[in-house]
């Protein structure tokens, strides 16, 4: 959800909230309101009635006794009654209806004989006419806020956050490797110029290190190999000389220690490579030739433990990817297959539009299988393998956002790649 949507959001639920509140404070005064002002219609009225029997005219037909009751109080009534409202709803019969009534009790001493006078009348309360009327208003009131604050956002946001949309842009532009620095253009708006100056430092030392550890990598893949390379020729020529079994012995030891060294060499060398590779579009590449291909490669390998290999190949399958990192992915898988399998075993693949699936028969891993993508994991410890083989599958998958999974059931390896879209 975008910015300017989540804050118009969060308006209108404010305004909701106050409009409700609004709508209940005004309910509750009007309907204070008229219950007062009828109160006060009475108070006169009695105060009206009181001044016609004071005068001691006949006022009997008179329109202001519609609603008032008169009755003199008894000489030995002397208590001080204090005025007296009640509303409460009554069966009114003209209106064949329950309205709320108000009733209100006075008692004014006339010519030394006190009356009680009590007056009513029927009081319309806002639930029953007007409540429809308030509800309206709010509603087409928070109705026109509504559709204000969603278009004054539009504009507002696309003109205030314009200077922050283009930084989005600048650091989606952005590669590691480029020479230049992001280019960031200034902002009237002070925060927005502190976030450039914050990206500026922190993308040129991104750069710095990148470069740092590029330089790194290819100077440590060349400078080691070239001793061990030395290292391992001494040896080879001594193992050809006059020796006695314990140091031809010691020296085989030594050059396979070596040897291991090497591989390890040029896998983290490829690791780094891979970490830092600048992923650009690839082109379509046809796994349906490459796939029998390498098969083909490894077949002496497999003939040489008594592996079976049965292939099923979709014609026509190409998916995004670099063809030599696709290579590199399908030899570290057929090795896998290879190494990890029993004697006499079998191999399967199967590649399809959506996936290419390897299995493998072979012992059940001592790991988790999910932790056998990271560096150096081994589902077997004794095997003469480094394991780094899977985190390089893992990681060229990840370059071209094909997803890579690994089961084991039934005596069974399976390693799946699911192909990404094209253009994904």
């Amino acid at each position: 959800m975008k910015l300017n949507h989540r804050y118009t959001l969060a308006y209108a639920v404010i305004t909701l909230f106050v409009l409700s509140v609004g709508f209940a404070i005004v309910y509750g005064a009007m309907s204070r309101s008229v219950t007062q002002t009828t109160i006060g219609k009475l108070r006169h009225l009695n105060e009206v009635v009181a001044a016609q029997l004071r005068s001691g005219r006949d006022y009997a037909g008179h329109p202001a006794r519609a609603n008032v009751r008169i009755r003199p109080l008894a000489p030995s009534d002397t208590v001080a009654h204090a005025q007296l409202v009640q509303v409460r709803p009554e069966w009114d019969p003209e209106l064949q209806s329950a309205v709320n009534v108000v009733r209100l009790s006075t008692y004014p001493r006339i010519g030394g004989q006190r009356y009680h006078l009590t007056s009513r009348a029927v009081v319309v309360m806002p639930s029953d006419e007007y409540l429809t009327g308030i509800v309206l208003v709010f509603a087409w009131t928070f109705v026109f806020l509504l559709a204000l604050v969603v278009i004054l956002s539009e504009v507002i946001s696309w003109y205030i956050l314009k200077p922050f949309n283009a930084i989005l842009l600048s650091i989606e532009r952005f590669q590691l490797s480029q020479k230049t620095t992001i280019g960031l253009q200034p902002s009237r708006t002070k925060e927005f110029n502190v976030l450039n100056d914050f990206l500026m430092k922190m993308t040129s030392r991104a750069q710095s290190d990148y470069q740092g550890l590029k330089e790194f990598s290819e100077n440590a893949s060349h400078e080691l190999q070239t001793p061990i390379a030395s290292m391992k020729a001494k040896i080879e020529l001594l193992m050809d000389s006059e020796l006695s079994e314990k140091q031809l012995l010691m020296l085989t030891t030594m050059h396979d220690e070596l040897e291991r060294l090497a591989k390890i060499n040029q896998s983290l060398t490829l690791l780094a490579k891979l970490e830092h590779f600048e992923w650009e579009p690839a082109p379509l590449t046809d796994l349906s030739r490459l796939v029998p291909a390498t098969e083909a490669a490894f077949a002496d390998l497999a003939e040489m433990k008594g592996l079976r290999t049965t292939q099923q190949i979709a014609p026509g399958v190409r998916v995004p990817l670099d063809e030599s990192l696709a290579q590199l992915l399908l030899n570290n898988l057929f090795s896998n297959a290879i190494r990890h399998n029993l004697p006499g075993g079998e191999i399967r693949v199967l590649l399809s539009a959506t996936e290419l699936l390897v299995e493998n028969t072979g012992h059940a891993p001592s790991v988790p299988v999910a932790e056998l993508f990271g560096r150096f994991k081994k589902g077997n410890a004794a095997l003469d393998s480094i394991g780094i083989g899977l985190a390089i599958v893992k990681r060229i998958s990840e370059l071209y956002s094909h997803r890579v999974g690994y089961t084991y059931a039934d005596g069974w390896h399976r390693i799946r790649v699911v192909f990404a879209a094209a253009g994904e």
